[in-house]
C-alpha cells in the first residue's frame, strides 16, 4: 500500500504573500499568483523544490526596510483521480507594519511584489497561460467585469481572508485598465469590511491579484492605477 503513495510531478504552484503588522495580525494587503509550471518529476517523493521561487522574493524583504519578521509555508497536495499530479502552496507572511504610532500609511509594497511575481511568470508554460487569459480578459472588456472574474476576485478575497464569507460581499465598482489588461474592483461586507481588489497584478496574468484590506469607514478606490 505505502509503494501506491507516491508523490509524482507537480504542475501548478499557488503563492501567496501577505503583509501585516505583526505575525499575530490579520495581513492588510495579500498579493496572490497562480502559475503553470514546467513539470517537475520529484524522484522518490522528495519534496518540491521552492527555493527558485523565493529567491525572486529577496527584493521584497530589502523594501520592507531590512530583515522583517516572517513565516514562510510551503505544502504540495497530490490526488490519485489526478494521476498523482500534484499542486504545490508557497505562502509568506511578512510583519512590516510601523508602530501603531507612527504617523503615515501602511508600508507599500506593490511595485516589488509585482516585479517579484513577474520574475517568476517568465517561464513558457506560464506564459503560455498568461497569453490565453489576457486574450480571453480582451474578449469580456467591451461588456464588464464577467461572472467569472467577479467570483476569482471573491475567491480571492476567500483565500487571503478565510474569515470573510465571500457570498457576502457586495460589489461596488469596478474598472477595467485595458493597457494593463488588468481589473480593479471595490468590495464590501456592509459594517464588517471593505476589499480593493486589482485582478491582474502581474501584466496580462488575470491568475494574479491584489487584495487591500481597508478601513471599515474609508472609501474603496481603484488599486493598481
Amino acid at each position: 500500500m505505502l509503494t501506491a503513495l507516491r508523490q509524482g510531478r507537480v504542475d501548478g504552484l499557488r503563492v501567496t504573500v501577505a503583509c501585516a503588522r505583526s505575525l499575530d495580525e490579520t495581513p492588510y494587503d495579500v498579493y496572490l499568483l497562480d502559475l503553470v509550471t514546467p513539470s517537475q518529476t520529484v524522484a522518490g517523493g522528495g519534496r518540491f523544490d521552492e527555493v527558485p521561487y523565493l529567491e525572486c522574493l529577496e527584493p521584497v524583504l530589502d523594501a520592507a526596510g531590512g530583515p522583517p519578521s516572517w513565516v514562510v509555508d510551503v505544502t504540495r497536495t497530490h490526488r490519485s483521480d489526478h494521476d498523482g499530479v500534484g499542486q504545490a502552496q508557497m505562502s509568506v507572511l511578512l510583519a512590516v507594519g510601523k508602530a501603531p504610532s507612527a504617523p503615515g500609511p501602511e508600508p507599500d509594497l506593490t511595485a516589488v511584489v509585482r516585479s517579484a511575481f513577474t520574475q517568476m511568470a517568465h517561464s513558457p508554460a506560464a506564459q503560455a497561460a498568461q497569453a490565453a487569459q489576457a486574450a480571453q480578459g480582451a474578449r469580456q472588456a467591451a461588456g464588464g467585469l464577467s461572472h467569472g472574474q467577479a467570483l476569482a476576485a471573491m475567491a480571492a478575497i476567500a483565500q487571503s481572508f478565510p474569515g470573510i464569507d465571500p457570498k457576502a460581499l457586495s460589489l461596488t465598482d469596478e474598472e477595467h485598465h485595458a493597457a494593463e489588461g488588468s481589473w480593479s474592483l471595490g468590495l464590501a461586507l456592509p459594517e464588517v469590511a471593505r476589499f480593493q481588489v486589482q485582478l491582474g497584478l502581474v501584466p496580462g496574468a488575470l491568475a494574479s491579484a491584489h487584495v487591500r484590506r481597508m478601513p471599515v469607514g474609508e472609501v474603496v478606490d481603484s488599486v493598481g492605477t
